[in-house]
Order: C-alpha cells, then structure tokens, then sequence
C-alpha cells in the first residue's frame, strides 16, 4: 500500500491556533475548538473516525 501524502498547510490553513478533529480519509475538517477536550466533546457522537492534531501557523516540522 502507498502512503498518502497528505498536505496540512492546505488542509488546516484557517486554523491557526487551538486544535482540529480530521475525517479519516484527511480530507476535511469535521471540528475545530480551543482545547482538545473542546474538539473531542463536539465529536463524541460521530461514528466517523476522527484524528485530532494541534492547530499552527506552519507544518514545516510536522511529523505524524
């Protein structure tokens, strides 16, 4: 299976601060808030897996 690439800069870019809850195929951010308790409480009731990573003004050394 090939990795996927997946660009964080684009995918976050109205997010600079605080932290976000991804869709699992990467493609769209299902929530946003200030503290990751915030995101995890507005997406407990999704059955959607659901990855959350810190907000920032850049992903240059980003390593997931």
């Amino acid at each position: 299976m090939k990795p996927t690439k997946i660009d964080f800069a684009k995918l976050l870019k109205n997010y600079k601060s605080g932290w976000v809850g991804i869709s699992s195929d990467f493609k769209s951010v299902i929530s946003s808030g200030k503290t990751l308790k915030e995101v995890q409480e507005k997406t407990k009731e999704t059955k959607e897996k659901i990855y959350f990573f810190p907000a920032d003004q850049t992903y240059n050394d980003f390593i997931g």
